[in-house]
């Protein structure tokens, strides 16, 4: 696999194909999660692991400022053809990704009754959103290694490891939750703790590729050190999409908040369909802006700026089919998809169908956002990144969830998003046009 040389559509699929499955796999582990939470807890249980999605979400972003900005400097460095400060610049990144979940296990397990009022959960549903937060911060340091190594990985040139991790693990986390929800009846502790194990695994199965050190990362002479002198250039890269992270976040929380407010406790099962189902249509979308961030980066490095303009104009023509595709799946069968996870209550039946036709229409957008903030970051244009970060997850959201659910109720409340993105979109085309005109005066 030659970032530099070989011919985009072939490479792009070489990376997207591995990486599709195992993010495939994992989203399917948590339809099966909602599914039998649904079935062994219930739709307020289904509810508590949905309003901890912010969570989670900040989580992710914190684990991806440095797991992602590692990473895009690795793939700089490689694209210099300098191996060994690529190592470097690995090793940091690891570091501190144990460094900061540790700390943010601790912020989480000692406050944990505030970060339960911040997610806006009414008393029906905190208790179950309690428990799942605290089982679940237990195993963050695990979450953020898995994050960092995935992109290592890709960087590495070796996607069927993090595929294969992927696989294994959520084959281990589907099995557990039957065991622990199920039979144990341990309710969402179980789910949590489910979940945890397995992305053990799957961190120690990936830091296996890197003890072996076939490819070009390895952990050979690591040492563990929380400064570089590329430090403030990670940080930079990873910036935009922490606040990419943050910024759908607490979009989701508003969303939360607002949809509750507007439909109560029935909402809860709506706002759940569409997270699960949502973690399940991303990994399609997700995938093509991780399998694109190395070979931006590479070519960056490399200052081959004719393919990075290639793989942009087809990953966003890729991105516009698997959206338009999602949509009339998910608009055609959103009855059936809403009964999997056993919602029989007429009116919460009602309003998640109704959930899932409004909020999916922007997908193909959600999915283009997403490969353009990876371009930009690889190309080390992080103001414009940062403002697409901010403009799709707070700007636009904000103003649309304040203005549409007083004219249209929950029908405004579910197309805030896809407006949101669609928008955000449409004022970003302009700035594509001005960095092509830039690179090649």
């Amino acid at each position: 696999m030659d970032f530099g040389n070989d011919p985009i559509k072939h490479l792009f699929f070489k990376l997207y194909w591995p990486t599709l499955t195992g993010m495939l796999t994992m989203a399917a582990y948590q339809v099966a999660d909602g599914i039998i939470v649904g079935y062994g807890v219930g739709t307020m249980g289904l509810a508590g692991i949905s309003m901890s999605f912010p969570v989670l979400m900040v989580a992710i972003s914190l684990a991806m400022l440095f797991g992602i900005g590692s990473s895009m400097v690795v793939a700089i460095k490689l694209g210099e053809n300098q191996p060994t400060e690529a190592n470097r610049v690995f090793h940091y990144g690891c570091s501190f990704s144990v460094l900061i979940s540790t700390a943010f296990t601790g912020v989480l397990l000692i406050w944990m009754d505030m970060w339960v009022d911040l997610l806006g959960a009414n008393a029906d549903i905190q208790p179950y959103l309690r428990e799942y937060l605290i089982y679940w911060a237990i195993f963050l340091p695990t979450l953020f290694l898995r994050f960092s190594f995935s992109f290592f990985i890709n960087n590495d040139k070796s996607p069927h490891v993090s595929r294969n991790a992927n696989i294994l693990s959520s084959i281990l986390n589907v099995l557990l939750d039957l065991l622990f929800v199920l039979v144990f009846e341990w309710e969402l502790k179980g789910a949590a703790i489910a979940t945890g194990i397995a992305q053990t695994v799957a961190v120690i199965y990936m830091g296996y590729h890197f003890y072996l050190g076939k490819q070009q990362l390895s952990f050979t002479s690591y040492k563990f050190k929380v400064r570089d002198h590329e430090q403030k250039r990670i940080l930079k890269l990873g910036f935009p999409i922490f606040i990419a992270e943050i910024s759908g976040a607490l979009a989701f929380a508003l969303l939360n908040r607002v949809a509750i407010s507007q439909g109560g406790s029935e909402a809860g099962a709506a706002l759940a369909t569409i997270s699960f189902t949502l973690f399940f249509v991303m990994k399609f979308l997700v995938g093509v802006a991780f399998s694109v961030q190395p070979v931006f980066g590479f070519n960056h490095g490399a200052k081959n700026h004719q393919r990075i303009e290639e793989l942009l104009g087809f990953s966003l023509k890729f991105v516009f089919v698997i959206g338009g595709l999602a949509y009339i799946f998910i608009y055609l069968f959103a009855g059936e998809i809403v009964s999997l996870f056993n919602v029989v209550n007429p009116e919460e039946v009602a309003l998640a169908t109704q959930a899932l036709a409004l909020f999916y229409p922007a997908t193909a957008f959600m999915g283009a956002n997403l490969v353009l903030g990876s371009y930009f970051q690889s190309v080390e244009k992080v103001k414009i990144a940062t403002n697409l970060a901010l403009l799709r997850g707070i700007v636009f959201v904000s103003l649309f969830l304040m203005l549409l659910p007083t004219a249209f109720g929950l029908t405004g409340v579910w197309l805030a998003i896809p407006l949101a993105e669609f928008v955000t979109f449409v004022v970003t085309l302009p700035f594509i046009s001005l960095k092509k005109t830039a690179q090649y005066a």
